[in-house]
């Protein structure tokens, strides 16, 4: 099911939105008649794209990756032959402004806002692989990231069970592959497909390699 009518999303959903109304990001929506973007693409994916922020258009919408870089990743999402399994979110569901009304990358601070929410949201989607579009996306989890370097990763919760006391389980696991924003390529007249998208097409049409990384 789509992510926006998702029932399984619909608690979250609504919870994700009070959290971001209480950001200080949220005047920018005031002040552009903008949208909070939560996501699109299916509620139970095999793959999750996270990009970084909301632009304009997206802002508008109320949808990622909807102008030219949404274009260029509608692109990559057929050549990988995904169909519908697979869903879009940012680390940052507002657009961050600048004083003179233009785009800039979202702070640190801004991320680590929602970065609860945005763990909880991977739990609920509970993907196989994660594709992590650009730095802020990468930051998340592993700073040192390498373009093109797919890597085993687990969420790990304390254990509250007094015969467990002081042990840690594995709430969440999954694949990251990181790739650089579509903007980037898109500055630098490429599309992508170079070595790096023909890496993560080659993983996906391979079991095996998925099995043995960890």
């Amino acid at each position: 099911m789509e992510i926006n009518e998702s029932e399984k999303l619909a608690n979250f959903k609504k919870e994700f939105f009070k959290h971001a109304k209480k950001s200080p990001l949220y005047k920018n929506i005031e002040r552009t008649n903008g949208h909070i973007v939560f996501g699109r693409g299916n509620d139970n994916p095999k793959i999750v794209f996270i990009g970084e922020a909301p632009g304009q258009n997206e802002n508008m919408a109320g949808k990622p990756f909807i102008g030219r870089s949404g274009k260029l990743l509608d692109a990559w999402i057929s050549e990988l032959e995904l169909k519908n399994e697979f869903a879009i979110i940012n680390v940052v569901p507002i657009i961050p402004l600048n004083k003179e009304n233009g785009i800039r990358p979202p702070t640190e601070e801004e991320i680590n806002y929602f970065l609860p929410l945005t763990e909880k949201y991977l739990e609920l989607l509970n993907p196989k692989i994660i594709i992590l579009l650009g730095r802020s996306a990468a930051s998340i989890f592993d700073k040192n990231l390498n373009v093109g370097e797919i890597k085993h990763w687990e969420k790990m919760t304390d254990n509250n069970s007094q015969l467990l006391q002081n042990t840690k389980s594995v709430l969440f696991e999954t694949k990251l592959f990181f790739i650089y924003h579509p903007s980037y390529y898109l500055r630098q007249g490429g599309t992508g497909y170079e070595d790096t998208l023909l890496k993560l097409k080659d993983f996906l049409n391979d079991t095996s390699k998925q099995e043995t990384l960890f």
